[in-house]
Formats: C-alpha cells, structure tokens, sequence
C-alpha cells in the first residue's frame, strides 16, 4: 500500500535537508548554498553542495543529486518507504507502514535484516544465556558495565556450534544470507553449516540509521585464536572504510568540531564511558587512506590516541600522515607507557581523560618527538620518512602539499624540496600507469555549459527570467537535458509555481528530472548584473541555433537542383534566418 502523497509532502515541508545532511559530512557555508565533501565518492575538494532554499542536493564530482528523501536512500542504503519513514519520525508524521515482503526488498535490505537478527541473538546471549558467565565476567573486570551491554548492543557467541544457525532457522532467515555475510561457514568435516563466531564477546558494528553492517569479536579463553575477528567483506561490510561507533559518535563529533580516533573496541567503549562522545574506531585495523576519505566528511581535526608503546606510536605516524593527504588537521594524544586507550580511560576516569585530549599536541609536534627518540641512528630517522611519505602519497592538491611538507620538513630536518619531490615521484608513476592507454575525457562542451548557466538564471524568477522563457523555446536548446529542463520551467511557470520554491522541486520529481534540476539549480550564479547577464546568454543560444540551421540549409542548397522550386524556397528562409541573426 503506497504512502500517501500528503504525507510525504507533510513531511518534506516539515524536513530541512541542510540538518538532515550536515549529519554525515562536515557543511560550509559557500554562498547562498552549503559545500562538502561528496560522502558518495571519495574525493579531496568539495564538490557535494545543498541548496537550503531549493531543498535539493547535488555533486558535482559524481553526478548524484536530488532531495531529502534521495539523499536518505543513497546515504543509509534504505527503500523510499523506509527513508520517509525515518524522516516522518524525526518531525513527528506518522507515516503507515506495511512490512515489504522478501522478494520486493533489495539485496542490502535483506543482508542488514540477518545482521540484526544475529545481534539480537548475540544480545540475548550475553545477558541472559547460560553459557555466558564467563563473558559477563570478563566484561565487569574491564569496567565496561551492564548499562553498556545494552548501550552498546554488545554480545556473546557461545562454545556450541551451530548456536545461531539453529536459532536462524527456527526463524526462516535464510541461508544464504547469513552464508553470504559468512556469520555461518561450511564444515570441512560434515559439509553443513557451522557458526563462523564461538567462544567471543562480539561487538555489533552499526551504521547511522541503526543498521547492522557487521560485527567484531574477541576471543574468550586460552587457545581461541585469533584473537581479533572481523565480519567478511560483503556488500554491507568494508572494513577498511567502516568505522566502529559512528553511529554513536556522529552528533559528538559535528558538535566538537572534531573526532577521536582509537583502534579497538573495549578503546572506544571505555572512551564513550568516560566522556569521550566523539571517539571512533578503526574495528581493530590500521588507519587507511578510505577511513580517513569518510572522516573528512565529518570534520577536518582528528586526535589520534594510540597504544604507549613502540608499534602504537609508529603507527600513529602513519596514521597522521594518511590524514592530513585527506586534508584533516591531525594531533596525538600521547599516553604513558605500556598503556592503552582503555586502560587509560578507567584509570584517570571522566576528568582525567578529557584533559588528556584536551592536551593532544599537534601531528607536527608529536612527528619531532617520535624522531628524538625513535631516530636515533641514520637508519632509524630514514625509516620514519618513509613512513610519512608513503602515507603522503595521495596528498594531491598542491597548496596543502606546500604546507604540510614545509612543516614536516622542519621537524624531520631534510630539504622541503627534497620531500616535495619525493611526493610526487610515486603518484606522478602511478597516475602515468592509470592513464596508459586510455583517452583523455573531454569536460563539459562550452555551448552545454552556456544553456545550463542560462537555465540556472532562469530559475531565480525575475522578469527578466520570464521574458527569457516566453523568447526561448525547447528547439534553441542543443543538448536534451537542457531542453528537458526548459519544458520542466516552462510548464512550472505557465502554472504561477514558484522556480525556487519546493513546489518545483515536487513538479521536478514527477517528471522524473529532479537529480538534473537540482545540479542546475547548484550552478553559481556569476557576479554583476544578471538581468543583463541572461539577456546575453538568450541572445548567444538563439544565435547558436540559428548558425545550426544556416549550417543545415547550406548543406541542403548545395545537393538541390539551383533552379528547382524547393532550392528557392530554402533560399528564401536562409536569406530570413539570415537577417534573423543580423536583428538579435
């Protein structure tokens, strides 16, 4: 049963999507429009823009685009239904649901469903089951009490093993779900299915919008190895983009300006508990180039807290310096020997280790430190400038490539140019390698770009915009989208709706253009006067399509008979296209 069309529009009218937006990338004001970074492409210079007025976003880096409810769907991987669902509780619209039956649900929509089923099976587990009272001690020994069991959805995978396997077919979750996502593996001995998690505390991995995408977990008991494990790669899981806790984080961390950033999961926890709202993790991995990509669509600081010993504090360096090539300014923490995030956290306590974040020095001063100490032979020093320049390799835009390797130079005492160099030998290699063989991609013609600026200028509304509308027509338009969009204005003014309104956002998404619109409705509008500027632009497109035909009919004269009576006749409207140019 579709939801009614009222109700949608209740709840766009009630919905702002610069709020909705400013949740998962880090938004600045560019105008009379908000700019980002693209959460839908990895990308170094924003792209992505909103338009509050318009309620409509577009990138244009990748080509996505549209309103609210599209933004949701991409973002959260969610159904039209469940996208104006989530938006309908937030402003408080009811909106009637039916529960989508399994063969009308997308691939994902299934994947998330047997997460959750799991984590719930893991959940109960840990606070009810039998088996669990080794797991409920370990985790009161770590300080992480019940209140967080619950918080933090955390579970227990039991010895047995077929315990959620069993529990998923009483269910009717299906097999191959659970296979794909590999929460349950083939036995070499029996040729059935098995658990693939036993004997561990499991920590569910949670996207913003309360979506399961995959689950860490630590071993339990002498001999389990290893001791670390992470869901598979599936199409809901990719551990080196999916930070752990983001779903709790995200508000923290548009609040402070900033994120947290730790390795493990008993780290973040013990983090979280001790005030430490903006902290995330890397589910037990190193820092990659694709973490530090969707961080810098949150914010651009990062405090990096690693381990106290000689692999944490190396492994910061990279750390650092993978983000700053993503443009995020990072700092350290440095903690005391022999320490970690958790350890740290229960032992300072709330005060404590707020000040210890508070107190985090900068990537540049905690690099000079770790060269002091750490590099003390020849060898030793070069070893950490490999560090930073292997991670410095995707730092491509060439200011910010000044800048840091100017200030890291300094701490590392060599040459600035030296470093500079050394940059850019290996991504200059690999950008070679890429390009082999392939042709070169021709932006967009000058003749499009001139009928969408048009356009664009036609949406503000003025009168000058209508007299454009009533002067032009679709057949002045060379490209088909430009000429969709003029049928779209035209149609949207004859009915009074206003051209920046949401009311023409609406009319743009029954006629399917709204992704186009909104690009269009994002193009800047240039300095000075825009009346004047658009009467140019109407001028230069009625002179282009003019040239076309004068180009056509010569062609046409030139395989007609001179003397036939259609050669006069085409003559005749040349010589009237002719003086049509003349008059513009």
């Amino acid at each position: 049963m579709p939801i009614p069309e009222a109700t949608i529009q209740a709840i766009r009218d009630q919905t702002d999507i610069a709020e909705i937006v400013g949740q998962h990338v880090d938004l600045r004001r560019a105008g009379s429009n908000l700019k980002g970074l693209c959460p839908f492409h990895s990308e170094k210079t924003p792209s992505f823009n909103v338009s509050p007025e318009r309620q409509t976003f577009h990138c244009f880096g990748c080509g996505k685009g549209g309103n609210v409810f599209t933004f949701l769907m991409e973002m959260e991987g969610v159904s039209f239904p469940e996208a104006v669902r989530a938006l309908g509780e937030r402003c408080g619209v009811e909106v009637a649901y039916q529960q989508v039956e399994r063969e009308e649900r997308s691939r994902n929509d299934a994947l998330f469903a047997a997460n959750t089923f799991a984590a719930r099976h893991y959940h109960r587990a840990l606070v009810d089951g039998r088996s669990a009272d080794g797991a409920r001690a370990y985790l009161e020994e770590r300080g992480i009490p019940r209140e967080a069991w619950v918080r933090f959805g955390l579970g227990h995978a039991g010895e047995a093993w077929d315990g959620l396997w069993t529990d998923a077919r009483r269910a009717k979750i299906p097999e191959e779900d659970l296979a794909e996502l590999k929460l349950i593996v083939r036995s070499e001995k029996t040729g059935g299915y098995r658990d693939y998690f036993r004997s561990r505390i499991i920590f569910p991995i949670v996207k913003p919008g309360a979506r399961v995408t995959g689950f860490g977990a630590r071993a339990l008991g002498a001999g389990v190895e290893p001791k670390y494990l992470n869901s598979a790669e599936s199409p809901v899981f990719a551990k080196r983009r999916t930070f752990y806790g983001l779903d709790r984080a995200r508000e923290a961390i548009r609040h402070k300006r900033a994120a947290v950033l730790v390795e493990g999961y008993t780290d973040l926890i013990s983090l979280h508990l001790a005030g430490v709202e903006h902290a995330l993790a890397t589910c037990g991995t190193a820092l990659s180039s694709d973490h530090a990509a969707t961080l810098r669509r949150l914010t651009s600081r990062a405090i990096l807290v690693p381990d106290g010993d000689p692999a944490g504090e190396l492994a910061a360096v990279t750390s650092g310096a993978i983000l700053l090539a993503a443009g995020v300014d990072a700092a350290v923490a440095r903690l005391s020997a022999g320490d970690d995030p958790d350890s740290t956290a229960r032992r300072l306590g709330r005060e404590g280790t707020l000040q210890l974040i508070d107190s985090a020095v900068s990537y540049a001063d905690y690099l000079g430190w770790i060269v002091k100490t750490r590099g003390e032979s020849p060898r030793e020093k070069e070893a950490i400038v490999r560090r930073v320049l292997d991670a410095l390799v995707d730092l491509d835009d060439p200011v910010r490539l000044d800048l840091v390797t100017g200030d890291l130079a300094r701490v590392l005492a060599v040459n600035p140019e030296s470093l500079r160099a050394a940059v850019r030998r290996p991504r200059a290699r690999r950008a070679g390698a890429a390009s082999a063989g392939k042709a070169p991609v021709a932006g967009e013609a000058p003749r499009e770009a001139l009928e969408r600026l048009g356009l664009r200028l036609i949406m503000e509304g003025t009168p000058v915009a209508r007299e454009a509308l009533e002067t032009l027509d679709e057949g002045d338009f060379s490209a088909e989208d430009a000429r969709n969009v003029y049928k779209l204005l035209d149609s949207a003014a004859e009915r009074r709706i206003d051209l920046r309104g949401r009311d023409f956002q609406r009319q743009a998404e029954e006629a399917g253009l709204e992704g186009l619109a909104a690009e269009i409705a994002l193009i800047q509008v240039p300095p000075g006067n825009v009346d004047t500027l658009l009467k140019d632009i109407v001028r230069r497109i009625k002179e282009l399509r003019i040239r076309d035909e004068l180009s056509a009919l010569r062609r046409r004269l030139h395989d007609l008979p001179s003397e036939s009576e259609e050669a006069v006749a085409v003559a005749e409207y040349y010589h009237r296209l002719k003086q049509a140019l003349v008059e513009l």
